[in-house]
């Protein structure tokens, strides 16, 4: 009887060690990666809906504006410091109105909404640190054609763009809606632009009459955009003021 006890106790033995190398070869399921969240997982995050091919919106980023509607005449269309018209000034039954829009609608409106043409303009009026209300333009109906603000067409690329130099006095200094030095125009015609920071750096030295040798690259017309006035406008990349030269970033 103790001899079968043994048996059985072998046998048991052996098919233990068995059953745990069997264990011990079985593949294990592939690991997730580190900082990947299995997508089927139980309260598993499920990724926001959006458009087709566009990243999804942060929802703090977007914004409820509320628009208006204003009804008048157009009195004269605006232009920016780069010589591009980007608003018209309207005339309401409540006064004049600065309406502002993006330069690559310039063509359409100015074409369309000429000096004397009723309108009717939907959009947001905002405050400038002046104080001066500006009435932004979402949209425009002007003899029965409605014209809506739509994003601007990319520009074509122009990888042979050469540096020119420029050189002459400058004519008058060119100011932004912030009356903000923003560049300034040659006597010989050319239009030069900087950014308003560096125009303050150099507020002693940028004066009407002031000879300057500028180097940049010549703009090319972007799509959409009409002009007050035709000019060459010069992206600054140096300016030479009194024998002192400035590289502009």
């Amino acid at each position: 009887m103790k001899k079968n006890n043994n048996k059985i106790w072998l046998t048991a033995v052996l098919l233990a060690g068995t059953f745990a190398l069997q264990a011990q070869e079985l593949p294990k399921p592939p690991a997730t990666p580190t900082g990947l969240t299995d997508p089927i997982a139980k309260g598993a995050p499920r990724p926001p809906i959006g458009a087709p091919g566009e990243p999804p919106r942060p929802l703090e980023d977007m914004q409820l504006i509320q628009l208006t509607t204003i009804k008048g005449t157009v009195v004269n269309p605006i232009a920016n410091e780069e010589f591009e018209y980007n608003g018209l000034l309207v005339r309401t039954s409540k006064g004049d109105v600065s309406v502002m829009f993006p330069p690559h609608l310039g063509e359409t409106i100015i074409s369309s909404a000429k000096n004397g043409a009723r309108v009717t303009i939907t959009g947001d009026e905002n405050t400038n640190p002046e104080g001066k209300k500006i009435f932004r333009l979402n949209s425009i109906e002007v003899n029965g054609k409605l014209i809506s603000d739509t994003p601007p067409v990319a520009p074509l690329i122009n990888e042979s763009q050469e540096q020119k130099s420029f050189s002459a006095n400058i004519k008058q200094l060119n100011y932004g809606l912030e009356k903000e030095v923003r560049g300034f125009t040659l006597s010989s015609g050319e239009s030069v632009s900087i950014a308003p920071h560096i125009a303050q750096q150099l507020t002693s030295q940028l004066k009407p009459g002031e000879k300057v040798v500028v180097t940049g690259f010549v703009e090319p017309k972007r799509p959409g955009v009409m002009y007050s006035q035709k000019t060459t406008l010069i992206r600054a990349r140096t300016l030479n003021i009194n024998g002192q030269t400035y590289l502009v970033r």
